[in-house]
């Protein structure tokens, strides 16, 4: 469940990176507002787990192919700090050290349904990530067997200006990921 939590005044970036968190709980800021979230269930987990396996898998197969990563604090401005299921950075991106926080948004980042925040994936969040320049997101709906991709056919587009839903019995690509292809019924195990 995402529940906002009230708050006298927003909270900064700088503010939500220093408090502390409860480990059984997410946390995202966006536009100052704390949302506390609950642990995703399992059917999220594996479509996550999935995703992972098979970018990470691209990824050792070829030579410099950027890095995955799950669930990580990302700044996107002095208000905003989001934790997207995954996200992949492209091999000549600049990323901090491991041991840093917040990182950048990702070339490719990847948001997983879940009951409690999806309509925030697909409404705020998803206007963030075209704001904030993303190059392709990912929406990942395992109840429907389907991902819905938002991409920008060229580095200077304004906006994601290509969309698609791919369904189950179809091949999820990206042009930013050359030679990877994923089958979408896998993603989300057995039905």
């Amino acid at each position: 469940m995402s529940m906002p939590v009230p708050a006298p005044t927003r909270m900064t970036a700088e503010e939500f990176l220093a408090m502390p968190r409860e480990e059984t709980l997410r946390y995202e800021l966006i536009d100052g507002e704390l949302l506390v979230l609950s642990r995703p269930k399992p059917l999220h987990q594996a479509a996550v787990t999935s995703l992972l396996f098979e970018i990470e898998l691209w990824i050792r197969c070829g030579g410099s192919r950027g890095f995955v990563t799950i669930d990580i604090d990302t700044g996107v401005d002095d208000w905003t700090v989001l934790a997207p299921d995954l996200q992949w950075y492209a091999a000549d991106r600049d990323r901090p050290p491991l041991d840093e926080a917040p990182w950048p948004l990702g070339d490719l980042v990847i948001e997983v349904r879940s009951p409690s925040t999806w309509h925030i994936d697909v409404g705020r969040k998803r206007q963030i990530y075209e704001r904030e320049g993303v190059r392709e997101l990912w929406l990942v709906d395992p109840p429907a067997r389907s991902v819905l991709v938002f991409r920008r056919t060229a580095a200077h587009a304004a906006s994601f200006d290509d969309a698609a839903e791919v369904s189950a019995g179809e091949q999820l690509t990206s042009p930013l990921l050359p030679g990877f292809s994923a089958d979408v019924a896998e993603l989300f195990g057995r039905p």
